[in-house]
């Protein structure tokens, strides 16, 4: 039986590289590897992670390293391959909405089915996009917040023509977009739930935040279904976040919750019951200081 080869793929390409793996007693096959060339895929929250056609489990070692740019996808990068028991080297922490994706998927938290590549490579992978999230779609920032950058695509022509009009120096999702009249705002303050809303969007607009003329409905905890709650929780959780707000849509053809985003910096509605529980969240760090 022949021997399978040892694969490495370096990501990105080292310098001088070749001359590395060449100091090896055994031969070693090196991809000079970069960042661009990876897409995740997330469907039924299952998660895959290609390396340009090949399944990055199929190499032997990744060599991990990065710069600022690409920091979160070596990240989410590396949350997958711990998770699949693939050899790699380690990479520093650095979140962003991919590397959530990444920890959801692995958890098993319902979420959109979402793909995320290079924008470079977007019109060669359409067919790849319309087999993962399909059409309608929604673009998002993977550092955005308040549904900045974000964009409604009806159709492949419209997602070409909506990337030529967002910054060249973000990264973006794509994800499956979600019938709905309303979505949650759950605030969790160390593991517990302390406000919860319904916003309803503005007529015309695809986006749910209150910047962008939702209207907030806020409901007493006791209302809330546990099944939210219970999300919010283990999301807030799974990100080691102490105070966070979990946006979680309500699909109103089939009435299943799926999360979009866990937000570190929520707004505080004036006068709502996100002030009392934002008080919550504080008290418990600082009561002691007052006695």
């Amino acid at each position: 039986m022949t021997k399978k080869p040892f694969t490495l793929l370096s990501l990105p390409a080292t310098q001088s590289a070749q001359q590395v793996v060449n100091k090896f007693p055994f031969p070693i096959e090196l991809t000079r590897g970069s960042y661009k060339d990876l897409k995740f895929t997330f469907r039924s929250s299952a998660i895959k992670v290609l390396y340009g056609e090949s399944d990055i489990r199929d190499f032997s070692f990744i060599w991990l390293a990065s710069g600022w740019s690409n920091r979160d996808s070596a990240y989410a990068l590396w949350l997958y391959l711990e998770a699949t028991n693939t050899n790699h080297s380690y990479v520093e922490k650095s979140p962003s909405k991919l590397t959530d994706c990444v920890e959801f998927a692995l958890n098993k938290i319902p979420m959109p089915d979402t793909i995320f590549l290079s924008r470079g490579s977007i019109k060669g992978n359409m067919s790849l996009i319309k087999e993962t999230c399909g059409f309608p779609l929604i673009i998002k920032d993977v550092r955005g917040c308040q549904g900045k950058y974000s964009a409604y695509v009806s159709d492949e022509k419209d997602l070409l023509e909506k990337m030529k009009k967002l910054p060249r120096s973000k990264k973006f999702l794509f994800q499956c977009f979600i019938p709905n009249d309303y979505d949650w705002g759950i605030m969790v303050a160390d593991g517990v739930v302390v406000s919860g809303e319904k916003s309803y969007p503005s007529n015309g607009e695809f986006r749910n935040n209150a910047c962008n003329g939702a209207k907030e409905c806020f409901v007493d905890v006791s209302d809330i279904p546990e099944e939210i709650k219970n999300m919010a929780i283990k999301a807030s959780s799974l990100l080691g976040l102490s105070w966070s707000r979990t946006d979680i849509i309500i699909d109103k053809n089939t009435s299943l919750p799926y999360i979009l985003e866990v937000n570190r910096y929520p707004g505080i509605t004036s006068k709502s019951d996100e002030v009392s529980g934002a008080y919550t969240f504080l008290s418990s760090h600082i009561s002691s200081y007052a006695t």
